[in-house]
């Protein structure tokens, strides 16, 4: 046999295929049995008749391929026990039976309800069986033919993807079984077929053993959810094959060579291989050939190494592929099957504790990416796959994790093409079992086979794809021989790629893993673990948890990745809600700003006869929304994983340094760069430079010639905005990947003073009428209205024009945001928990003194005041001039505040504004939401309305802020309205939902909109937080915190006509 006797051939040895069912057990409730007559795993890609048909790289032009997808006749059983046992029969009419597409999980038709689950599974784990009484069946039939052109040859049918567990008949005869839902399953089929047509019948389990292996934290469905197809092959023909595309010492020229396995014919014989290489202009690069005697079985083929010159290399900056056809032909040179693949040259390498791809140190700017679509569930089309990468692409992503098994084939195809890294994963996660060394299926020698097999058929399957860089086992499955097995299988079949898995010997350094992995640890744990192994790399493989309103200390993470250690790079959990799209209940219908919503766990779940335990809405946490909506913490990714840093080296003289954080690529290649002077939010020069020529991971200098006359007055500021150099797949030419702002002059932030006397001329003196319960303060064109008992301001009008109804009033709390919840008493329950819920209503119980006093023609009015829940004073002083403008002084000073958490949610003002008033233009940061530690915005003008400021989370919560607001105005449609100025910078929101409908809904639709404006007014708002969502450390870091001390701030409100 050739050099290795095809070293796959004694790999696959290792595969469980597994033989009939124990005595008394069911083959879906045994996990010695995972494969019935199905064949060895294979790569991925199909056969055509000549390398013209080939060349299209379409299995859907090959004579040689048929599909099964389409509408299948189909019975939904609610457990084994019910299920037509003879359905597959041909003599069985299943003529009133419904329909439903293949592929699809049959929970998104009606059948079944779809389950969240997370850690603890959805059934019984105590003895290890599979559930009986929950446990539907689909059973699915359907009717084909095989095309004529196929007599004389072989016919596989290929299912890529059947959750959890499945038996095949053909023609009423059994052929087979497989489990393990994210590979393939494929049989060969020629020896049941007939003439005409063929039935097909297919039964799958929605729980069997292997569902113990797929705990991952995501929608359980079930049914034939990807496609479905026949192919034919001649008799003999190449069964299996991997390409090794690497790159020589100097990394100039690549090394290539390719082994296989002939399934052999029966006439034995003499046939040829040979491979041709191609690049992109259709040059010919490299070819070789050989002949082989077909050996009884399986003959092993394998090409020696080959050098060719100069090779364009395969990088996720620029993926450059090569067409590689390999050709299989008779004795008498005559085309037995032509099979194309393409082939990246490609080099990955740990060296020193760092990680190499084709000698260049590569950070992984990486998503964790579930398969999901809110209307198909994990039926994921292509279309949505393009979408994926241009979203990623277009936010400076550059890698996903295939968080937790093996995806959708395309998925790789198009990550080949367009570039992006991609760290592969296999199908298991255990974690009901635990996370630790003391995992029972991970140290169980039972289920060795089963953790070997999903291993083994995912890297079959994936091993000539380039954007595959890095294997993983699986996910959360603690550690144990099991683990290592998979380790040791992986690292001899394909020592090009290095292996990771975050549990392999938890904080206590690597065996089963070529890398440290870790999930979601803070600044200091990863600062720490990078000192004590700085030569190992270092990996979040999970970080940064982005459920709801998050996303927060992103900065600290990447000022370290950026750093020169071995961090390599961090994973978001995760990329997309995974929200269902519903119709909103006719009950709400009526008050639902929409027909649709997404539902989370506990839809279905929370009313179904098993009550069966959910997660809630702990499955959206992505960075995108369930109809792929960015969320606004995606423009904090954008921004920190920006590959052109721009920092002011002598902005009094326009010199800042550009540095090129491209792995690869030369900033000329890629971008140009446009500035733009704005003073007091308005432009007053731009300009571009149309090339920056600085080369990977270099710097250089650039000088903005903006004018010395426009910078020295007002709040001056220079932007600046990287564009794309030329039109892409994922953008047009000019498409701004980053941007960064810079001040050139800051005045001080003092609101100027106000000479009441003079207004009293321009307007007239204030007029002020006291009575038992209020004063109101009267002038030319408003009225102020204050109330003596409760110290708020509880009306202001415009003219005849209501504007404020009511405030400000002192505020300290937030609506929680999925974070919050994670932490305080008013969510789940954590060990430690802080009740920040203490800060909500303290200012409802006020000991109020109250007084005013008209001097220098205008009115002071002072509130005193104790909030004894929070033990702290709290002043305010309001001076009303004779133009309507109202000066806000608030001091608060704690002084017996002991018993309340050394923090507060917000310090701020609460306003009720009147209807109508819903036009908001600020200037600030924006146009999306930001927070303290979520503020990549730049500061401008901006102008929007309440409604569109309101950010849709899976649950309502704390949305739609404004950080560093110079000013904001609030008016109706005619303009008129009113204006808040900070003395210094302030923040503020809008909505127009009350707190105590937003606090008491689990979903938007059953809130009631009010015409009325909810409003801000702030000094501060705490930071969202964001590395994880369910301890300590959901909170933001100390520096984005309000401390529970004395605060004082002021800001000015204005009437605007």
């Amino acid at each position: 046999m050739n050099r290795i006797t095809f070293r796959l051939m004694v790999l696959f040895s290792l595969i469980a295929i597994g033989g009939y069912a124990q005595k008394n057990k069911e083959d879906w409730d045994n996990n010695k049995v995972l494969h019935i007559n199905t064949e060895k795993p294979r790569s991925t890609f199909m056969i055509y008749p000549d390398r013209a048909s080939a060349a299209s790289f379409k299995k859907e032009a090959s004579p040689f391929y048929k599909s099964l997808d389409g509408r299948w006749k189909f019975k939904w059983s609610e457990n084994p026990a019910s299920r037509p046992e003879d359905f597959y029969k041909d003599t069985f009419d299943s003529g009133d039976w419904d329909s439903i597409p293949v592929p699809s999980n049959w929970q998104m038709h009606g059948y079944g309800i779809p389950v969240y689950a997370n850690i603890i599974y959805p059934f019984d784990i105590s003895e290890l069986k599979a559930p009986r009484d929950f446990n539907p069946v689909g059973s699915y039939k359907r009717e084909f033919t095989v095309p004529e052109n196929w007599d004389n040859r072989k016919v596989y049918l290929h299912f890529a993807g059947v959750e959890s567990a499945f038996y095949l008949w053909i023609n009423g005869k059994k052929v087979g079984y497989s489990q393990g839902s994210r590979t393939p399953a494929e049989f060969e089929i020629g020896e049941y077929l007939k003439k005409g047509t063929n039935t097909l019948a297919v039964e799958v389990y929605r729980w069997s053993d292997a569902s113990y292996l797929e705990g991952q934290d995501f929608w359980r469905l079930s049914g034939i959810y990807r496609e479905v197809y026949l192919w034919s092959t001649p008799e003999g023909h190449i069964r299996d094959f991997q390409v090794h595309a690497t790159l020589g010492e100097q990394f100039r020229n690549g090394l290539l060579s390719l082994e296989g396995e002939l399934k052999s014919s029966s006439r034995g014989g003499e046939v040829k291989i040979d491979y041709a290489l191609y690049d992109a202009q259709g040059n010919k690069i490299a070819d070789d050939s050989q002949s082989l005697e077909q050996e009884k079985g399986n003959t092993a083929f394998a090409f020696p190494e080959k050098e060719v010159p100069e090779v364009r290399h395969w990088n996720a900056e620029n993926p450059y592929l090569y067409d590689l056809y390999i050709t299989l032909r008779d004795a008498q040179d005559g085309i037995l099957e032509v099979i194309p693949q393409k082939v990246g040259f490609r080099k990955v390498e740990i060296r020193g504790g760092r990680f190499y791809v084709n000698n260049r140190q590569v950070l992984l700017k990486g998503a964790n990416r579930h398969e999901h679509d809110p209307e198909t569930g994990h039926t994921i089309s292509r279309k949505s796959m393009i979408k994926d990468i241009v979203l990623l692409k277009q936010n400076n992503f550059n890698a996903v994790r295939t968080s937790h098994y093996p995806n959708d084939p395309e998925w790789y195809a198009l990550c080949d093409r367009y570039g992006i890294y991609l760290i592969d994963e296999g199908n298991i996660e255990t974690h009901g079992f635990g996370n630790d060394d003391d995992n029972l299926l991970s140290n169980d020698p039972g289920w060795r086979q089963s953790y070997l097999d999903r291993v083994q058929r995912m890297v079959h399957r994936d091993k000539n794809h380039p954007s595959v860089i890095i294997w993983s086992m699986g996910n959360e499955s603690g550690d144990g021989p099991n683990v290592k097995a998979c380790y040791e299988w992986v690292k001899a079949f394909d020592p090009s790629r290095p292996f990771h898995y975050q549990g392999t010997s938890k904080n206590k350094g690597v065996t089963n893993a070529d890398m440290i992995s870790r999930m979601y640890s803070g600044i200091e744990s990863s600062e720490k673990t990078i000192d004590q192994y700085d030569e190992v790399p270092y990996l979040l493989c999970e970080y940064a948890h982005a459920m709801g309103n998050s996303s927060g200390n992103l900065k600290e993470y990447w000022e370290l990745i950026y750093g020169d250690n071995n961090f390599f790079g961090a994973f978001v959990w995760d990329w997309m809600d995974q929200g269902l799209r519903q119709p909103v209940p006719a009950r709400y219908a009526a008050t639902s700003a929409k027909d649709y919503f997404y539902a989370y766990g506990g839809w279905w779940e929370d009313t179904h006869p098993a009550n069966i335990l959910n997660y809630g809405n702990f499955c959206m946490n992505g960075v995108l929304a369930a109809d792929h909506t960015p969320h606004p913490g995606m423009s904090a990714f954008k921004y920190w994983q920006r590959y052109v840093h721009i920092t002011p080296v002598n902005t009094g003289e326009g010199v800042f340094e550009v540095r090129n954080w491209y792995d690869f690529s030369n900033l000329k290649d890629k971008v140009y760069l446009e500035w733009e002077v704005v003073r007091n939010g308005k432009p007053v020069a731009r300009g571009s430079i149309p090339e920056l020529d600085i080369e990977a991971r270099q710097s250089g200098q650039i000088v903005v010639p903006y004018p010395e006359d426009q910078i020295k007055t007002g709040e001056v500021f220079v932007n600046f905005s990287i564009r794309t150099k030329k039109d892409t797949f994922y953008a047009p030419m000019g498409f701004e990947l980053a941007s960064e702002q810079f001040p050139l002059n800051i005045p001080e932030a003092v609101l100027p003073k106000i000479d009441a006397e003079k207004e009293k001329e321009a307007f007239r003196p204030l007029f002020v009428e006291e009575y038992r319960k209020n004063i109101t303060i009267r002038g030319a064109s408003f009225t102020v209205r204050f109330d003596k008992n409760s110290g708020v301001l509880s009306t202001y009008y415009i003219g005849d024009s209501r504007v404020i109804e009511k405030g400000p009033v002192p505020d300290f709390w937030r609506v929680p945001t999925d974070n919050d919840a994670g932490l305080y008493s008013t969510g789940r329950k954590v060990p430690g928990s802080i009740d920040m819920k203490q800060w909500k209503g303290t200012e409802i119980r006020r000991d109020i003194a109250f007084d005013y006093v008209e001097r220098n023609g205008k009115v002071e009015v002072n509130i005193r005041s104790r909030l004894p829940l929070a033990g702290a004073g709290y002043d305010t002083k309001y001076v009303v001039y004779p133009s309507g403008v109202i000066d806000v002084t608030t001091v608060y000073t704690p002084d017996a505040a002991d018993h309340m958490p050394d923090f507060m949610p917000r310090f701020g003002n609460y306003l009720v504004l009147a209807a109508g008033y819903d036009r908001l233009e600020w200037y600030g940061r924006g146009p999306a939401s930001t927070y303290p530690d979520r503020k990549t915005e730049k500061i401008g003008i901006f102008e929007s309305t309440v409604d569109d400021e309101w950010v849709e989370y899976s649950r309502p919560q704390e949305n739609g802020y404004k950080t560093d607001t110079r000013w904001v105005s609030v008016t109706n449609e005619d303009g008129v309205g009113v204006r808040f100025t900070g003395n210094e910078p302030i923040g503020f929101g809008a909505t127009h939902y009350t707190r105590e409908d937003m606090e008491n809904a689990d979903y938007s639709f059953k809130m009631t909109r009010s015409p009325h404006t909810y409003l801000n007014i702030d000094k501060a708002q705490m930071g969202v937080g964001g590395n994880n969502s369910w301890s300590k450390s959901a909170l933001p870091l100390p520096e984005y915190r309000i401390p529970n001390a004395a605060q004082e701030y002021r800001y000015r409100i204005t009437p605007v006509y």
